[in-house]
């Protein structure tokens, strides 16, 4: 996984998801991009540099959305640590580790986010959350994590795979003939 790449794809999930797609769809629930790109990288990488990418992306996040500074980063860190604690056990050649993964990391994300607003004195609404948010709020973020996995892990893999399994030219040779071969 390219450093470039991951600080490329921080910018533009912190763009799309705080100011593009609000700006052209008001009111609508979004994938959390920051999260959902910090889940893969925590799945491909280790927890460590998940929790590096959550911290860095949970702040902007908070800096330009104006929540309360540090909720979303917490929240992010929280999942992205406990991703790195089950990443060495994880078949990360398959979609369906990350889907499952950044599903079931969605539900803790948002508990861990809802305890840390109200610890602020912010008011909960609990019946929503788990009823409208949640479900929407996992399926999108699973399809996210899934496009962004692929993308950041997957493909480059698949690359170098090909690279390392492609055939030489017909006419290059590999050694020079030298005595007893021909």
């Amino acid at each position: 996984m390219n450093l470039a790449r991951v600080v490329v794809a921080l910018l533009v999930a912190v763009l799309l998801q705080c100011a593009a797609i609000p700006a052209l769809f008001p009111g609508i629930i979004l994938p959390d991009l920051v999260f959902c790109l910090s889940s893969a990288v925590a799945i491909a990488l280790g927890g460590g540099y998940g929790v590096a990418l959550a911290a860095v992306g949970g702040l902007i996040k908070d800096g330009l959305t104006g929540a309360f500074l540090g909720a979303n980063a917490g929240a992010d860190m929280a999942t992205a640590a406990i991703i790195g604690f089950v990443e060495p056990q994880l078949f990360k050649e398959s979609l369906l580790t990350p889907a499952v993964v950044i599903g079931l990391a969605t539900w803790a994300r948002e508990a861990v986010y809802m305890f840390s607003i109200g610890s602020f004195g912010a008011r909960v609404d609990l019946q929503r959350a788990a009823l409208v948010v949640l479900p929407w709020l996992t399926a999108l973020n699973c399809c996210a994590g899934i496009v962004i996995y692929r993308w950041m892990y997957l493909l480059p893999r698949k690359r170098v795979r090909t690279l390392i399994q492609a055939e030489p030219a017909g006419s290059v040779r590999l050694r020079p003939p030298g005595p007893g071969r021909s």
